[in-house]
């Protein structure tokens, strides 16, 4: 349990009070959407995942295909953690960091009982391998997606902001459109980003998660270096699981990345205020904003894009019950979407879209692909019509002029 051993401290701190996936109050409905969308059986929440563990370090359970489906059965949103509330104030960090607590089993089942791990993840681990991405995408491809815009080529020029599309939205014609339209939103502004093309490689955050630490760390080295070398001193990125990553594990590193990392919507936010962007396009349409758990609970990136929101001629933003920082999360994070066929995650994913239905929201609207991907995918389950856009989306269409 070498992993384990390491964050042992946040599993001797949880004092088992249930406050994880019992708390119901006007502004949490549930704590646990993994427990919500199962039987609720123990295992399936903060404090059964913490008696695992303690039951590992200890000697009484070991690997087992129980054991396993326990550990992948969790979006590591870390709502358990915003309820728990619990902080060691010397170390500033939670007392119980059940994420880290999960994420170091996950490491140790990998190297140990790589078995029990589901075939979906080792799928992503060799397309990984083999091809520097989960998506089996080559490199020669991942330079299409800004053909014909106004980008530089990390390196070949000098450029202050780089952006960091992911291989995610690399990997997808939809998402790709919307990564063409943040650079056109940004050329409006008078900003030209560099890219890093075709060199660019996985942020590593899906491989950390699924438990392959070793090779998310090398992932993370080569684009550091590449970053590095860029001399840009601000990096900007589309997708939540790129910002979570770059913005902590790579800020941290060993060789750390020295530019600044930011999300789409805290630059927007900034044009906006700073009035870079004209929006001459009306369009009339509720919506909901869905707030991603990398860049919400976790970076507390609250206020910008509700900012952004609001200033978009015909836009109205309907809140639903759990918001901010109680944003129940949209089920594909941590991997979830590979987890049974996607089926869980799915069901997660409705019970966001019903919320959002349920305070008159005509749309969803939220700032991560993989958000987007699964709250489309819980709106088909629902049979709801409720289309899913990304922030971007609704930016650029705002920036059209007005048809005479």
């Amino acid at each position: 349990m070498k992993e384990l051993k390491k964050v042992s401290r946040f599993v001797y701190n949880c004092k088992r009070c249930g406050m994880c996936g019992n708390k119901v109050t006007a502004k949490v409905p549930y704590v646990c959407p993994i427990r919500k969308a199962t039987p609720g059986f123990e295992q399936f929440y903060a404090r059964g995942k913490i008696i695992i563990a303690q039951g590992l370090l200890e000697g009484r359970l070991s690997w087992s295909p129980e054991v396993a489906r326990a550990l992948y059965s969790c979006t590591l949103c870390g709502n358990c953690m915003t309820q728990c509330a619990a902080t060691d104030a010397d170390r500033n960090e939670p007392m119980v960091a059940t994420t880290k607590i999960v994420e170091a089993m996950r490491a140790d089942l990998l190297r140990d009982y790589p078995d029990g791990v589901p075939r979906a993840y080792h799928q992503v681990l060799t397309a990984t391998q083999q091809y520097e991405n989960p998506w089996r995408l080559p490199r020669a491809t991942r330079k299409q997606w800004y053909t014909g815009l106004e980008v530089i080529e990390a390196g070949t020029e000098p450029a202050e902001m780089l952006l960091f599309a992911g291989c995610t939205i690399a990997s997808s014609p939809v998402l790709a459109e919307r990564a063409r339209r943040a650079v056109q939103v940004l050329n409006s502004a008078g900003i030209r980003p560099a890219v890093l093309g075709s060199r660019e490689v996985c942020c590593g955050s899906v491989q950390r998660k699924i438990g392959a630490v070793s090779l998310a760390q090398e992932l993370m080295e080569k684009n550091i270096s590449l970053i590095n070398r860029s001399s840009c001193t601000k990096v900007v990125t589309l997708c939540a699981g790129c910002f979570g990553t770059l913005s902590t594990e790579y800020r941290t590193a060993a060789q750390p990345l020295a530019a600044e990392v930011v999300h789409m919507v805290e630059l927007l936010a900034a044009l906006v205020r700073d009035k870079k962007l004209t929006f001459r396009k009306s369009r009339q349409l509720t919506v909901a904003y869905h707030d991603p758990c990398h860049v919400g609970r976790h970076a507390g990136i609250f206020n910008q894009p509700r900012a952004v929101l609001a200033a978009l001629p015909g836009i109205t933003l309907v809140e639903r019950r759990a918001t901010r920082e109680h944003t129940i999360c949209c089920g594909a994070g941590g991997g979830m979407r590979l987890f049974d066929d996607g089926t869980l995650a799915a069901k997660i994913g409705a019970a966001a879209v019903a919320e959002a239905a349920a305070v008159g929201a005509q749309a969803l609207v939220s700032a991560c692909p993989f958000c987007e991907m699964n709250l489309a995918a819980g709106a088909a389950e629902l049979k709801e019509e409720l289309p899913v856009y990304d922030i971007i989306d609704l930016v650029y269409e705002s920036l059209a002029p007005e048809p005479r």
